[in-house]
């Protein structure tokens, strides 16, 4: 019993033996909750009668406790109660038995109702067997008194176990609990990836199962079981453990220039201020001189150069946003705008972007500079060693290697391993495409709309084409819709 993980199975193996050992043609297996019996497996041989468990659903009402009900006699006194004929006994109000008697035609005649208590000296249920069979299993005879020593050894054996499964249930529920408080957490850190963890733990998830309930030869032996279909979500929901180090500034740059481009503007629209003040005191100075010849070149010169500040703030503006691609001739324009100059207060000449600004604008795609983008991926090496430090259970083993993987690609130029094709787990292959599609969809990224599916999908067929994701996984999440599985 102790090695039986099926809670249900479990429940059906104890009543199942215990009637085998005293031949009995039915029972009940009743747990104790919130002050109540609570059927759980009801057996009758001679009814064809197998409910609870994986078989029908019980829905008779929970025993309530009183004294008058043998089972909850049993369940608040912990003693055992062997009847011979439950026609013959008084003390007991047996009008269920006789009314189930009455209506199907059965005779309910022999009674053992024994206590489950476990090492902790709780009752946790009450185990009750009917009608004990002579050998041939012609005659209902009486529960022997050597039946009712090894009945209750195996209701507190029984017990035990079910104690114990709950407990290590009890405790995988709060572990389970506990990741999804944390990885909450830490996408709560950025409005930009709000429950991306939960999304990639459940894309993931249909995955594996869309595998499962495949036919294609491709997946016959990479089948999942439950515990490593499990582990998969698990890995999901840690893959982005690893951003609790990252800095805000870096995960939630939206522009590439973020917060300084008002300032960027700001120089910008100075200069153009006292290049317009400069202008005018110039025409005054030419006018009050008589030079009025000189005035048409003064306008010509100063129009060209405030025209140039206006392109020069609606080229920073343009360059700011992610979706701009940044070339060779805007790289070069960008350029001109940083070798513009403007004068302070205390007339000290500086430029109107500085190195890093410049640098910042001219990131081909994306918002990050190399250096913010090797901060943002060192989140999976400390994902790893924040994993790593957690003594995992055994099917929860591998979490840590597949959730540090997730940015690995099928053409060995991911990180931070650089792993390609079969180096890399089916699962953290699973995990990358997973993670892609999320960001692709997502309407809480800071660089970018929510992207259609459709579109979503032409990228990921892409990604594929250049060699970064498995082409047999996305044709699987393709065909199957898994997508459509997963809600918010």
């Amino acid at each position: 019993m102790s090695a039986e993980k099926d809670h249900n199975r479990l429940l059906e193996m104890i009543l199942a033996g215990a009637r085998k050992i005293t031949n009995a043609d039915g029972g009940t297996l009743y747990l104790y909750e919130k002050d109540k019996l609570v059927f759980k497996i009801m057996h009758n041989k001679t009814q064809n009668t197998f409910r609870g468990g994986k078989g029908e659903p019980i829905n008779i009402p929970p025993v309530k406790l009183v004294k008058e009900n043998v089972s909850a006699y049993v369940a608040l006194t912990g003693k055992t109660v062997n009847i011979p004929d439950v026609y013959n006994t008084d003390g007991f109000d047996f009008s269920g038995p006789r009314n189930y008697d009455k209506t199907t035609g059965y005779r309910t005649k022999s009674m053992l109702v024994v206590p489950m208590e476990n090492h902790e000296s709780q009752i946790i249920g009450v185990l009750q067997l009917i009608n004990a069979m002579d050998r041939d299993g012609n005659t209902v005879v009486s529960f022997i008194p050597e039946h009712q020593k090894v009945i209750e050894s195996l209701a507190s054996q029984a017990a035990i176990a079910l104690t114990n499964a709950k407990l290590i249930s009890d405790i995988e529920q709060l572990f389970h609990s506990f990741v999804h408080t944390i990885t909450t957490a830490i996408d709560a850190r950025t409005p930009y990836n709000a429950n991306h963890s939960r999304r990639v733990a459940l894309l993931s998830g249909r995955l594996a199962e869309a595998i499962n309930q495949s036919g294609d030869d491709l997946w016959q032996d990479k089948k999942f079981s439950p515990d490593r279909h499990e582990q998969l979500i698990m890995a999901g929901w840690l893959h982005d453990i690893g951003k609790v180090a990252t800095p805000l500034e870096v995960m939630n740059k939206a522009t590439r220039l973020d917060n300084r481009v008002e300032l960027v503007l700001q120089r910008l629209d100075y200069l153009y201020q006292s290049k317009t003040a400069d202008y005018y005191r110039e025409r005054s100075c030419l006018q009050e001189k008589g030079r009025v010849d000189n005035l048409g070149e003064l306008d010509e010169r100063y129009g060209r150069e405030l025209e140039e500040l206006k392109r020069a703030r609606a080229l920073v503006e343009k360059a700011n946003s992610p979706a701009t691609f940044i070339d060779d001739n805007m790289a070069l324009e960008l350029a001109g705008v940083a070798a513009l100059t403007y004068r302070d207060i205390q007339g000290r000449e500086w430029p109107c972007l500085t190195p890093e600004e410049l640098q910042c604008l001219t990131i081909r795609k994306g918002t990050l500079t190399d250096d913010e983008r090797r901060v943002m991926e060192d989140h999976v090496s400390i994902t790893a060693r924040m994993l790593e430090k957690i003594n995992f259970i055994k099917k929860y083993s591998n979490v840590p290697l597949y959730s540090a993987m997730h940015h690995e690609h099928m053409d060995g130029k991911g990180y931070p391993n650089g792993l390609a094709g079969d180096q890399i787990p089916l699962e953290a292959r699973i995990l990358a495409l997973a993670d892609v599609y999320d960001a692709l969809t997502a309407d809480d990224r800071p660089y970018k709309r929510a992207m259609p599916v459709e579109n979503a999908l032409n990228i990921l067929g892409a990604m594929v084409e250049e060699g970064k994701l498995d082409g047999n996984i996305f044709n699987l999440f393709k065909n199957c819709k898994v997508w459509e599985k997963v809600t918010d």
